[in-house]
């Protein structure tokens, strides 16, 4: 009996080694979004950031649909809101803070935004986004992944939002 479980075991590994494509390559990535003015991004006025660390170019959101947007008794704006984005550039593998021979190309995105400001002043007090990966092009063509954002509120003129996640391509 504890020969076959052994060798049902082992066969079941084996399958997901064999199942898996030979050219996909897992990345994980992290760094820190930046707001700023992009004018490559169609969109610019729903928010355009640059990226540095494991993402190294810039992200431009396309679309952004309010779900809900309330102030509580307590004079605190929760908010969320989802939408479409994209990321150009590439995936730094050599950490060297540029895109010279590392692989390039467009990232699209769906994502959800929780976040919490101070009705009064616009502040915002925290914040995060959620990220999947939908697409992409040139060497991002058939990616997956996904990038998770939890944003620095410790300057509320300057949110920065470091990021961490995977992408597979």
């Amino acid at each position: 009996m504890r020969i076959r479980i052994t060798f049902v075991a082992l066969a079941a590994v084996v399958s997901c080694v064999v199942a898996a494509p030979a050219s996909a390559s897992q990345n994980q990535v992290s760094g820190v979004q930046t707001p700023a003015t992009i004018t490559a991004c169609p969109h610019p006025e729903l928010g355009t950031f640059t990226m540095t660390g494991g993402l190294f170019g810039y992200w431009c959101e396309d679309t952004i649909d309010v779900t809900k947007d309330q102030v509580t008794p307590s004079g605190i704006e929760l908010v969320h809101f989802s939408g479409t984005e994209h990321f150009t550039g590439c995936l730094d593998v050599d950490n060297d803070g540029t895109c010279t021979g590392d692989p390039t190309g467009t990232l699209f995105f769906t994502f959800s935004f929780t976040g919490q400001f101070d009705a009064a002043t616009g502040n915002e007090i925290r914040g995060r986004c959620h990220h999947p990966i939908v697409g992409g092009t040139g060497d991002f063509t058939g990616a997956t992944g996904v990038i998770n954002f939890k944003d620095d509120v410790s300057n509320p003129a300057f949110v920065l939002s470091p990021y961490m996640g995977h992408v597979s391509f």
